[in-house]
């Protein structure tokens, strides 16, 4: 059984929580004397600091676990990789030492082929011998070329059969990387021609006198598209209102005390990181905490105000929950458990808790297995119960 254990991905125990700034307007009124902006505003503002936090914790679950998987793990995979070795090269010195039927020789040399491919290609080199003294074709570099070629014949299977692509006959694709590199070309060939196309026919079209219909509804997408970018713009704003009033009162260019002038150097170094991720929640936060504006403040902001910076919040929160998602699929697949209902990050600590008691055991057998497969009468039969 292999034990790679993949690199984890940012996710969530031991971590404490970030202590943000609360951002909601009209604190403690009952929801119902609430507006549709306003509700709709303290539902988003809550959500993307509970997703925030949920990002920063699992990312503290898979810092904390990498550091385990290098210092815990990763020793036991190879000492268990080398009990591994030390199985062929005690079967292999039975084999050559003692006389077997011709069952059990089957079985023995399937069972030596079989362990000393994987491990000479892992990097045990003396076992390549082994390999060769017992395997039919009594080569391993061929046999390992052999197994390359198949595996890059179905990768070409599996590109024929996803992507539609056919392959030329000169086309250097004797590696896996060159493989995928000739794919993708294949695939931005493709692309190129289909946009190409799309022009031409666009171009087609274009030539041809517009029905009355057609101008209506050309006229309709090109006032929608209007609407959009004056949204978009005025989002913008909005979000950059926040952003310049900080700048204004932080910037550290005319300030003459040192001290003062270092400090606003690192509040406009958090404010820029802010906006340049429009993060529009953090500038609020920013102002809430360096006291630019209070709760009245919020209270105040106009429904119109409040649908702007709801959409900001609304596109930040988006980005955020697919950060979340891709990070809870990695886990989940790195702890093979199902990413779909609800997602447990305890699991992944289960799984690889489970991962360190398994080998340890599995090292444990094969270091008794050792000693009993010393014995010829032991060793026959064990072979006797063994079936492949």
């Amino acid at each position: 059984m292999k034990h790679d254990f993949p690199s984890f991905v940012p996710s969530i125990f031991t971590m404490k929580k970030d202590l943000f700034a609360e951002v909601v307007v009209k604190k403690g009124v009952d929801k119902k004397l609430l507006s549709p902006q306003q509700k709709e505003f303290n539902r988003l503002t809550k959500k993307i600091t509970e997703t925030r936090e949920q990002i920063q914790m699992l990312d503290g679950l898979g810092e904390r676990l990498n550091k385990r998987a290098a210092l815990e793990l990763k020793p036991l995979v190879d000492k268990h990789q080398t009990h591994r070795a030390d199985t062929v090269r005690l079967l292999d010195r039975m084999f050559r030492n003692h006389k077997f039927n011709k069952s059990e020789t089957k079985k023995l040399q399937h069972l030596i082929t079989e362990m000393s491919f994987e491990l000479a290609d892992a990097g045990f080199d003396d076992l390549k011998e082994i390999y060769n003294f017992h395997s039919p074709d009594k080569d391993f570099d061929a046999a390992n070329a052999e197994t390359e070629e198949l595996t890059l014949a179905r990768m070409k299977e599996m590109a024929t059969s996803m992507y539609d692509i056919e392959f030329d006959d000169d086309a250097d694709v004797d590696t896996a990387d060159k493989l995928r590199a000739y794919v993708a070309g294949k695939l931005a060939e493709r692309e190129v021609a289909e946009e190409q196309q799309a022009h031409k026919t666009k171009s087609r079209k274009s030539e041809k006198p517009k029905t009355a219909q057609q101008i209506k509804a050309e006229a309709k997408r090109a006032a929608q598209e209007e609407k959009r970018k004056q949204e978009e713009k005025k989002i913008s704003q909005t979000v950059r209102e926040v952003y310049m009033d900080l700048v204004k009162a932080f910037h550290p260019d005319r300030e003459p005390d040192e001290t003062e002038k270092i400090r606003k150097t690192a509040i406009l170094q958090r404010v820029t990181a802010a906006y340049e991720a429009n993060d529009l929640l953090a500038l609020l936060q920013l102002q809430l905490e360096l006291e630019r504006i209070d709760g009245s403040h919020l209270d105040a902001l106009a429904d119109d105000k409040l649908r702007y910076f709801n959409k900001s919040l609304l596109s930040q929160l988006a980005e955020l929950t697919d950060e979340l998602w891709e990070i809870e699929r990695q886990l989940a697949q790195l702890a093979n458990i199902s990413h779909f209902g609800y997602f447990n990050p305890r699991q992944v600590e289960w799984a690889f808790e489970k991962s360190l008691k398994d080998i340890k055991k599995e090292i444990k057998g094969m270091k008794q297995n050792l000693e009993l497969l010393r014995d010829f009468k032991t060793l026959k039969e064990w072979l006797r119960g063994y079936w492949f």
